[in-house]
């Protein structure tokens, strides 16, 4: 009997989830209640909702029928506390989501981190890439994560999530989106020498178009951007900065990939024209939406002529797989 198996990936910034409570080790004393923001639980708890209920409806397909996110890309996020929330006491409780997570050097706070269905996927290797700056010394800011692990028992994927440094940061910052850039580079040139034909799906907020040199570096034989459109407004001109970029062997299963512009997501833009985000904050003033950015979506599929039992696999260098 042939079997399909989709995989459904999703990729979100959820723009300053925060914790109301403040992290003496962390320059987060802005989401506190008597912060610049006046972050409060509330507010907290109302974000942490909303963010599942985007979730669960990136699942809806266009023929009404609705698949759960298999594997789900997260960026500026503050700590395991949130993700922890956000899985077993939000709506997304029942499908029973595992958490790939560490503190980076950030000095906000704000991390990557990688969610994943346990009935699904199961990791068995992870690593956390720390950028450095050209004479060796720590970055502070977000580490890449790489994830590999086995999906329904059978297909070997490979998951980076990126969060690269922002455009506010000038020069120093777009150096620095370099480093990303080869840092990224290397872990895939050395998987792909390693496992030819390996599924592999970068993803991640990039601060930069796909014409950037630090993003078109990264496409050659090994990755191809299949980005699908402007997830983030600046100064009324939508950017594509959200992006995917898969391996070939992913690319011939590729379903679809989309930005996902779900109305709830969207406000009139009153200076620009036309839509934008609905954010949470717009300077210190409280907007009550969800992220300044759109999410992605990708679905893959393969097809099976049998059904196996699933085989345990032993984990394999897993660091901080909660």
């Amino acid at each position: 009997m042939i079997r399909a198996i989709l995989c459904l990936v999703i990729f979100w910034n959820v723009e300053n989830y925060f914790d109301p409570f403040n992290d003496s080790s962390t320059n987060d004393g802005d989401f506190t209640p008597q912060g610049y923001y006046s972050w409060t639980w509330r507010k907290f708890l109302k974000k942490r909702n909303d963010i599942a209920k985007t979730l669960i409806a990136c699942g809806l397909q266009e023929d009404g029928t609705w698949e759960a996110p298999c594997i789900i890309g997260l960026c500026e996020i503050e700590n395991y506390f949130v993700l922890h929330r956000l899985v077993t006491d939000s709506p997304l409780d029942p499908l029973d989501y595992g958490i790939i997570h560490r503190d980076s050097p950030d000095h906000r706070g704000i991390d990557v981190a990688l969610l994943y269905r346990k009935e699904a996927f199961t990791p068995l290797k992870t690593v956390f890439y720390a950028l450095t700056h050209e004479d060796g010394t720590p970055a502070a800011t977000r580490e890449i994560l790489y994830v590999k692990g086995v999906y329904k028992g059978r297909d070997t994927l490979h998951f980076f999530v990126n969060h690269w440094p922002s455009k506010l940061g000038g020069s120093a910052a777009k150096a620095m989106r370099m480093k990303a850039s080869e840092t990224l580079q290397l872990a895939v040139d050395s998987l792909m020498t390693a496992r030819p034909g390996a599924g592999i799906i970068v993803m991640g907020d990039f601060n930069d178009s796909p014409k950037a040199q630090a993003i078109r570096r990264l496409e050659s034989e090994h990755l191809t951007n299949v980005s699908a459109g402007d997830t983030y407004k600046f100064q009324g001109a939508w950017e594509c900065i959200d992006q995917f970029l898969v391996s070939p062997s992913v690319q011939q299963s590729l379903v679809y990939v989309k930005v996902v512009r779900l109305p709830f997501l969207l406000e009139p833009d009153a200076t620009h024209m036309g839509l934008k985000p609905r954010r949470t904050y717009l300077g210190p003033a409280y907007k009550g939406g969800i992220s300044d950015h759109l999410p992605i979506s990708l679905k893959i599929i393969n097809f099976t002529g049998h059904v196996k039992t699933a085989r345990k696999h032993p984990i394999d260098e897993t660091v901080l797989c909660h």
